[in-house]
């Protein structure tokens, strides 16, 4: 009987610690796309076509910078094994400082439901459990820096902006795939990141379509601390299209509870 306690509240403790992950990442991704104060605003696209390189550490960085700069669609997977499993599926418009994001975050014990919406400096979120259904705004200078949060200077969730500081090698391995490794030790989201030797050389595969845009990104990061093994897998799209996100009816928004401002910490 103690035992079977114990087990029960090791997976309530393993929940929050996701749950809690889970409404920062809404969060995140809507507050990503705004220029903010963390000194990270995306630059603007250049007004001619650069070279791309011919090495493949270049050329990766170079399809990757190129699609950071347009609006696109992109779908995430990100598999925890046991923990859960979070999908999601969005897009992001840099020019217009917008983000819309729909996302699932699935354990062996619930199913929580989140949405996330930014119209600079509007950010609007809606969680299973806490919100109802009715839209949460938050105040943006209640939040801390984006920095803190750990997002790349674009809003993308996926942290595709940030990837070339952490690439340690990259290979291709035909056309317009490449395979390589990570340092992600330089990643402020994964928990005691910085005392992770296995962190220094994460495995990711990437692909990039012939117009120079990556297309998909696979990333498999060991455990870490509290943060077990996952497989994260990100696919994009539309590029340059721009997409249709609006502000919810005011009559359905109310100021966001202080349980929210928590998780944003």
């Amino acid at each position: 009987m103690n035992t079977s306690r114990t087990s029960s509240r090791t997976r309530s403790a393993t929940f929050a610690r996701v749950e809690r992950l889970a409404i920062l990442i809404a969060a995140a991704l809507a507050l990503g796309a705004c220029s903010g104060s963390s000194g990270d605003a995306p630059q603007a696209a250049p007004t001619s076509a650069a070279a791309v390189p011919t090495d493949a550490p270049g050329a990766f960085k170079a399809a990757v910078a190129k699609t950071i700069a347009v609006s696109m669609t992109f779908t995430l997977v990100a598999d925890a094994g046991e923990v859960g499993t979070q999908t999601g599926q969005g897009a992001i418009d840099p020019a217009r400082k917008a983000t819309g994001y729909d996302s699932e975050l699935l354990t062996t014990e619930r199913k929580i439901d989140i949405t996330a919406i930014l119209i600079s400096p509007d950010l609007y979120l809606k969680v299973t459990g806490l919100t109802g259904d009715r839209w949460a705004h938050v105040d943006m200078a209640r939040v801390k820096s984006l920095t803190t949060l750990g997002l790349d200077r674009t809003g993308n969730p996926t942290g595709l902006a940030s990837l070339p500081d952490e690439i340690v090698t990259v290979t291709r391995s035909g056309a317009g795939s490449y395979t390589g490794t990570l340092d992600r030790t330089k990643d402020p989201l994964i928990p005691d990141a910085t005392a992770s030797e296995a962190l220094k050389s994460v495995p990711f595969e990437a692909k990039v379509d012939p117009q120079g845009y990556v297309t998909e990104l696979i990333v498999r990061t060991p455990p870490v601390g509290t943060a077990p093994a996952t497989t994260s897998t990100a696919k994009f799209a539309d590029f340059g299209k721009a997409p249709v996100i609006e502000r919810p009816d005011s009559a359905t928004v109310e100021q966001a509870s202080d349980t929210i401002y928590s998780a944003l910490q």
